[in-house]
C-alpha cells in the first residue's frame, strides 16, 4: 500500500526537472543483444516509467570496447547503439518519466581471462586474488579514453536523453585512478589527489563539450571505499570539492564500495544479512558539506517509507532504488492493493547477474519476461474462471493461488501446517535470512486481498482432490533424503530448539547456497563452535559475490573454520573422520557435539490427481526464485485453453 508524500512532490535538480523524488537507478539486466538495447529492455522500463518512477538511468553504458566484457551488455562507442536508445527514450517518456544515460568504462574486471584482449587500468593490479592482471594504460590510451566519453556523450545526447550520468564509482575505471588502493602511477595521473583526478576532470570536460549546455549531468561517486588504503569519505569531499569548482554537477549520486575481492564489494548490493539504510550517513555527510547540490542516495532503501526518511531528514534530495524497482514496477503508485517488496536476498538480480543470465527476481518472477507475462494474464482473464486447488502454501503454493485469483478463478489454498511460508518458515528463523519472513507475510496479505481462501491445518486428502475442482496444483515441497553416514541433527530442529546444539558443531554442506553460512551464524550467537565441512573445492559455491564476502566477514573470528575438499567418513565418540578425495588421507576433528548435514532434498509428492500441475520444490528442489516463477506460471495456466496453452509456452524454457 502507497500513500503520497514528499517524495510524490516535483523536484528541481539544477537544469534537471523530476516528477517526483524517486530513481531507478542503473543496474546492469544482460538484456542486450549486440550491444544494443532490446525489446526486452522496452518492456522492462515501459513498466517501470508506467509504475511511477521520475527518472530511470540506463545501465552502464561502456564508452569503448575494452569494458564491453560480455555481449549482453551496452555499448556506446559507435553510433548504431542510437536508434535503440532512441526508442527507449520515446518509451519512457511516453510513461511520464524521464531517461538518464549513464556512461562508464569499468577497467580492470571488464572480461578478465575470458578476454581476448587484457581490460585496461590505471595500474596492473587485479581486482581479485584469482583475477586477471590488467594493462596499465598509456598516456595515449588515457586520451582515447577521454575522447571516448565524449563522443558516447554526443551519441547518447542525439539519442534524446534528459540527463548523462558520469560513473566515478563502484571501483570502476575512473575511480581506479583516483582511488590510492588501485592507483600506483608515478606520472602525472598517479600521486596526489589532484592528479589522481586528473582523469575524471579531463573526462567531465570531454562529456560537457559534447552536449548541448542544457544538458544536466549526474556524477556518481563512491563515498567510501570500505578497503585499507582506499578513499574515504574525508578524500572524497575533498575530491567532490575539486570536481565542482570546475565542472557544472547537476545531481550528485552518492553511493560506495569498490570492485575488489573482499566484502567492500557485497556492500554494493547489500543483501538482507545488512539493516536498511546501512549506508544513509553518507549522501548526509555530502548534503551538509554541498547543500547546493542535489544529492541522490542509493544503498538498501528498500521501502518508500525509508526514502522518504531520507528526504525528511534533509540526508538527500533525490532517491534511488534498483532492486525495489525490479521487484515491485508500480513502487511509486499510490494504491490501496497490499505491495511486495524487495527482500535484498540477490538471488534473482545479483546472482544471475553474476553468471551473465538475464536478472530475474523472486518476488516478481515477471522482471524481465513483461511481455510474455502480459500475454498469459490477458489469456488469462479471457478465460472462463473455474474452481482452483492449491495444495501448499510454501512460495510455489503461494505465487499459484495469488496468480490463480487475480486471474478470476474461485481459489482455495490449503497448507497442513499452521502457518503459511513452507521451507522459507525455516529459513525466516535465521537472522541472516530474517526478510523471508516480510516476503510470506506479504504474499500471504495480497492472497487473501485478492479473495483466495486459506485454509491453515488442512491436510489434502482423496476426498478433497476429488471435489470437482477445474484445476489442482500440487505445491507440496520436497522431502528430507535420510542420511545413513551419521546420527545428524536435524536441520529444523538445530534451528528453532537452541538446547539442540552446544560445543563443537560439524555442518556438511553439499548445498552450496546461503543456508550453511546462515546456520553457521546462528550457531555461533549461541556460542558454539562451527566448522564447515565440504567436498567441493569452493566455499558456498552458489553464493554470488555481491553477497558472499559479507557473510563470511560477519563469522570470522568468532570461532568459524571451514575444511573445503574433503569428504566425511564417518562420527564415532564424538570424533568426525573425513577423507582428501585426491590423496585418500584421513584426517579428523575431534570433541564434535552434534553433526548438521544440509543438503539439497527429493521431489515428488505424496498426491496426484488428473491433470494436477506439480510445481515448486514438489517437482524438482531448487530455491524460492524458481518455485515462485513456477507457481505464477502455473497459477496463470489454470485455464486450459489453447491462449493460455501457447502463452505460458512461451515461458518455459526461459533464461
Amino acid at each position: 500500500m502507497t500513500t503520497r508524500s514528499s517524495l510524490h512532490e516535483t523536484v528541481h535538480s539544477g537544469r534537471l526537472t523530476l516528477r517526483n523524488r524517486l530513481v531507478m537507478p542503473a543496474h546492469t539486466t544482460n538484456f542486450a543483444v549486440d550491444g544494443k538495447f532490446s525489446a526486452r529492455h522496452l518492456a522492462y522500463h515501459r513498466a517501470r516509467a508506467a509504475g511511477g518512477v521520475g527518472l530511470i538511468i540506463t545501465e552502464g553504458m561502456r564508452v569503448h570496447p575494452t569494458s564491453l566484457g560480455r555481449t549482453n551488455t551496452v555499448s556506446a562507442f559507435d553510433d548504431s547503439v542510437i536508434p535503440s536508445l532512441a526508442e527507449l527514450v520515446d518509451v519512457v517518456h511516453a510513461e511520464g518519466a524521464k531517461l538518464a544515460a549513464q556512461l562508464l568504462h569499468v577497467g580492470r574486471q571488464s572480461g578478465g581471462h575470458n578476454m581476448l584482449t587484457p581490460a585496461w587500468a590505471a595500474s596492473p593490479i587485479p581486482w581479485s586474488a584469482t583475477a586477471a592482471v590488467p594493462h596499465q594504460m598509456s598516456t595515449s590510451e588515457i586520451a582515447e579514453l577521454v575522447a571516448a566519453f565524449g563522443a558516447a556523450a554526443r551519441r547518447v545526447a542525439a539519442a534524446g536523453v534528459d540527463a548523462v550520468e558520469v560513473h566515478l564509482g563502484h571501483g570502476h575505471l575512473l575511480q581506479q585512478f583516483l582511488s590510492p588502493a588501485t592507483n600506483q602511477r608515478t606520472d602525472d595521473y598517479g600521486g596526489s589527489l589532484a592528479n589522481r583526478l586528473r582523469l575524471t576532470h579531463e573526462v567531465l570536460g570531454s562529456v560537457a563539450a559534447a552536449l548541448p549546455p542544457s544538458m544536466p549531468v549526474i556524477l556518481r561517486i563512491s563515498a567510501d571505499e570500505f578497503i585499507e588504503g582506499g578513499l574515504g569519505v574525508e578524500e572524497m569531499l575533498a575530491a567532490v570539492r575539486l570536481v565542482v569548482e570546475r565542472h557544472t554537477i547537476d545531481v550528485l549520486h552518492v553511493s560506495h564500495s569498490a570492485y575488489v575481492g573482499s566484502a567492500s564489494i557485497a556492500t554494493q548490493m547489500a543483501d538482507m544479512s545488512f539493516p536498511p539504510l546501512p549506508f544513509r550517513h553518507l549522501p548526509r555527510a555530502f548534503k551538509k558539506e554541498f547543500p547546493q547540490l542535489s544529492v541522490l542516495a542509493v544503498g538498501r532503501v528498500d521501502t518508500l517509507a525509508n526514502a522518504e526518511s531520507l528526504v525528511a531528514d534533509g540526508d538527500a534530495d533525490l532517491v534511488a532504488l534498483a532492486r525495489p524497482h525490479i521487484a515491485n514496477p508500480n513502487l511509486a503508485l499510490v494504491t490501496s492493493t497490499p505491495s511486495r517488496e524487495c527482500i535484498a536476498c540477490n538471488q534473482g538480480c545479483a546472482g544471475r547477474l553474476e553468471a551473465g543470465l538475464p536478472i530475474s527476481c523472486v518476488v516478481n518472477p515477471e522482471a524481465g519476461m513483461e511481455r510474455e507475462w502480459d500475454a498469459l494474464r490477458t489469456a488469462a482473464r479471457s478465460a472462463e474462471p473455474g474452481r482452483v486447488l492449491v495444495v501448499g502454501g510454501g512460495p510455489a503454493g503461494l505465487e499459484a493461488a495469488i496468480a490463480a485469483a487475480s486471474a478470476g478463478h474461485h481459489t482455495t489454498l490449503v497448507e497442513e501446517a499452521d502457518a503459511l511460508g513452507g521451507a522459507l518458515r525455516l529459513a525466516a528463523a535465521l537472522p541472516m535470512r530474517a526478510e523471508y519472513g516480510r516476503f510470506i507475510g506479504e504474499a500471504e496479505a495480497l492472497a487473501r486481498h485478492v479473495g483466495v481462501d486459506v485454509k491453515l491445518g488442512v491436510r489434502a486428502d482423496e476426498q478433497l482432490l476429488a471435489d470437482g475442482w477445474d484445476r489442482v496444483v500440487l505445491a507440496t515441497g520436497a522431502a528430507e533424503v535420510p542420511d545413513t553416514r551419521f546420527a545428524a541433527l536435524p536441520l529444523a530442529t538445530a534451528i528453532s530448539d537452541p538446547a539442540s546444539t552446544a560445543g563443537h558443531v560439524v555442518l556438511i554442506d553439499e548445498d552450496g547456497t546461503t543456508t550453511a553460512l546462515a546456520v553457521a551464524d546462528l550457531l555461533l550467537t549461541r556460542g558454539c563452535r562451527v566448522t564447515l565441512l565440504t567436498d567441493r573445492p569452493a566455499l558456498s559455491w552458489r553464493v554470488p559475490v555481491y553477497s558472499k564476502p559479507a557473510l563470511l566477514q560477519r563469522l570470522t573470528g568468532r570461532g568459524f573454520g571451514a575444511l573445503l575438499m574433503r569428504t566425511p567418513v564417518g562420527l564415532d565418540d564424538g570424533v568426525l573422520t573425513f577423507a582428501d578425495p585426491l590423496s585418500g588421507e584421513h584426517g579428523e576433528l575431534e570433541n564434535v557435539s552434534a553433526v548438521i548435514i544440509i543438503r539439497q532434498r527429493s521431489a515428488g509428492t505424496p498426491l496426484s490427481h488428473p491433470g494436477a500441475l506439480v510445481v515448486g520444490d514438489a517437482y524438482a528442489p531448487r530455491t524460492a526464485l524458481e518455485a515462485a516463477f513456477e507457481g505464477r506460471l502455473a497459477g496463470l495456466s489454470a485455464s486450459d485453453t489453447p491462449d493460455v496453452r501457447a502463452a505460458a509456452a512461451a515461458l518455459r524454457g526461459r533464461l
